[in-house]
């Protein structure tokens, strides 16, 4: 049964109340998959909120609507202490793991964090850090603008006990001892929350300034939540085996699935990117979210094992691929295959089709949901010819963080889908996508002008993106204002279209397209260093990017890629540089190119691909 509640503060009580022994987290602990009991998550999450609010040292009182933050990977604790820090009224800022010491200031800074729980000693020594000052975006912060006032732990191995922190163990333990106490607080806190209050800061990529905190509400988030069950992108059938979570929860997508597990009664299946495919293949999710580039490996890791197959087993996943991709316009629609093809369907699946999907622990997958940038049409036909529903869908975080997705039955391949429940959608005459719905942020926290430029007097909030709606509803997009490519010849590109089909050649991790005021488009290309070293084993050959053999499969992949394009599209010049990574700041916390910041390391080598002559 949906949860029909008014604030996130009350969304964990009423589940484990109504359903206090089913599944609430599915996780791993020394090994093993353990199963976590909502009224279990739920205590848990009480003796935190108890923690927080009675210091060990009495000084620590956070009033409601204070901030706390949660600094660290996808975990269970950090499920419970999210949920302590919003039922006692807190505003949570969840934070990526892997950003550097300076960003995590400026969050702390910009949003006024006083409590931070993090992973483990790595992390404290990045808070810790970045509490004597730092500099930011060439702002310079001083200690004295650093707000916080503890430090929460949740792994302390390794860490000497000093003043400034204390193991979450030790908070929950705390907490539970006076739980008796500060319940009547508790409890007027969470009646107190407003629907309409900031639940959370959740940040922007930044890809080309300081990152923006957006402010999203209870009913922002509550909203989202029951758009996707409406529109039955996820359903009671997914139950049994779990709504897969390996998305960082600093990125909405992820606390989309954090929130709906509660809502609709399923258990999250907690994993990590490291161990995704092994969690997959031992859990056998019910609903599996991901970003395009998991798809995509997926795809590539099964095209190179068949690939060194004999011929007979080349053959066999041929023909059960072709005649999967017979079925797509059916499967997509609703339809009943007619008879012939259903007979030939079943022999396919019963040969190959269902052990890739077993392969990838997906036999039981009521439906895959592709989000947070576009999906290459092959990829998406791919899955739909294995049987399994990919639902390729489109929001921001300012939209917490949907706005439109294909349905079960109901899709189209090449766009993200119709709008969902309680979304409005609108084509300016620009063509860019405005939208509508209770699940759109009201801006960003201390960034007034841009919370203006993103709405219009109308109350519209400006995506950025182009696209058109078709007949039918369905949402085509089309690029991105400021990300398109502009030719010296006044010719407009949308690079995301044809960086995602060069990444399609398996050993390619990341593609950059070039041609912003220049005749003519070139692309900067990294190599995945993994999938080059599978892909030449199966080949026989050296594992070397810039070997004869590998660059001659590049050239032949973008020339395939060209025959598509326009010819001011296509890429004339490419070449090779290391892979793209947050560590080496190329990329964003969410795994999005900072375009300028590429631009400006390969600047010399760009400059070399326009001065040669085709």
């Amino acid at each position: 049964m949906v949860l029909r509640v008014n604030t996130l503060a009350e969304l964990l009580h009423q589940r484990a109340e109504q359903n206090p022994n089913d599944i609430a987290i599915r996780t791993k602990v020394d090994g093993t998959w353990t199963d976590r009991t909502w009224s279990y998550v739920r205590d848990r999450a009480d003796a935190i909120a108890a923690g927080i609010l009675t210091a060990r040292d009495g000084a620590l009182e956070l009033a409601h609507n204070d901030v706390i933050g949660i600094l660290g990977q996808t975990s269970e604790d950090w499920v419970a202490c999210d949920h302590a820090g919003l039922s006692i009224g807190l505003q949570t800022v969840p934070i990526y793991a892997s950003l550097p010491a300076e960003e995590v200031g400026y969050a702390h800074v910009d949003t006024g964090i006083k409590l931070v729980v993090v992973d483990n000693a790595d992390q404290l020594e990045k808070i810790r850090s970045m509490r004597d000052g730092f500099t930011f975006f060439d702002v310079d912060y001083t200690a004295d603008q650093v707000q916080l006032e503890h430090i929460v732990v949740i792994d302390p191995t390794g860490i000497e006990p000093a003043d400034d922190w204390e193991s979450l163990a030790d908070l929950e333990a705390r907490g539970a001892s006076k739980l008796d106490e500060m319940r009547p607080e508790m409890e007027k806190r969470r009646a107190e929350a407003d629907p309409q209050e900031t639940a959370t800061y959740t940040y922007t990529s930044g890809t080309t300034g300081a990152p923006k905190a957006v402010i999203q509400t209870h009913r922002n988030h509550l909203a989202m939540v029951d758009a996707v069950e409406q529109a039955g992108v996820m359903n009671d059938r997914m139950r049994e085996g779990g709504l897969f979570l390996f998305l960082p929860l600093a990125h909405s997508f992820g606390r989309l699935i954090q929130f709906s597990g509660p809502a609709q009664n399923m258990p999250l299946v907690i994993s990590a990117v490291d161990t995704l495919a092994d969690d997959a293949r031992e859990t056998r999710p019910g609903f599996f979210p991901a970003a395009p580039r998991v798809y995509e490996k997926m795809k590539s890791k099964i095209e190179t094992t068949v690939s060194g197959a004999p011929p007979l087993r080349q053959k066999l996943f041929g023909f059960a691929i072709d005649t999967g991709k017979k079925t797509v316009p059916y499967r997509t629609t609703g339809k009943p295959l007619p008879p012939l093809l259903n007979l030939q369907y079943t022999l396919a699946d019963r040969v190959v089709l269902s052990k890739l999907r077993a392969l990838l622990g997906m036999d039981r997958a009521e439906a895959l949901l592709s989000g947070s940038a576009p999906l290459d049409k092959e990829v998406h036909t791919f899955f739909q010819a294995i049987g399994l529903d990919l639902l390729e869908a489109y929001g921001l975080t300012e939209t917490a963080p949907g706005l439109t997705s294909n349905q079960p039955g109901d899709m189209k391949i090449g766009t993200v889908g119709k709008a969902l429940p309680g979304v409005t959608l609108k084509i300016a005459d620009d063509k860019e996508i405005l939208a509508k719905g209770d699940n759109i942020t009201q801006g960003y926290l201390n960034r007034d002008e841009a919370t203006a430029d993103a709405f219009d007097e109308e109350g519209w909030f400006h995506t950025g993106d182009e696209g058109h709606l078709d007949e039918e509803g369905f949402l085509h997009i089309t690029g991105r204002k400021k990300e398109l490519i502009k030719t010296s010849g006044g010719k407009y590109v949308a690079p995301a279209k044809i960086e995602g089909s060069v990444k399609l050649l398996p050993i390619i991790q990341e593609c950059v397209l070039i041609g912003d005021t220049r005749n003519y488009c070139t692309a900067l290309i990294s190599v995945d260093p993994e999938d080059l070293k599978d892909w030449a084993e199966q080949k026989g050959i050296p594992a070397d990017e810039n070997s004869p053999e590998v660059r001659k499969v590049i050239d032949d992949h973008v020339a395939e890629v060209n025959k598509d394009l326009a010819s001011f599209e296509t890429i004339k010049y490419w070449t090779l540089i290391p892979p793209l990574s947050v560590e080496n700041g190329m990329m964003t916390a969410s795994l999005k190119v900072k375009r300028n910041v590429v631009h400006d390391e390969y600047a010399d080598q760009i400059d070399e691909m326009y001065q040669q002559k085709k």
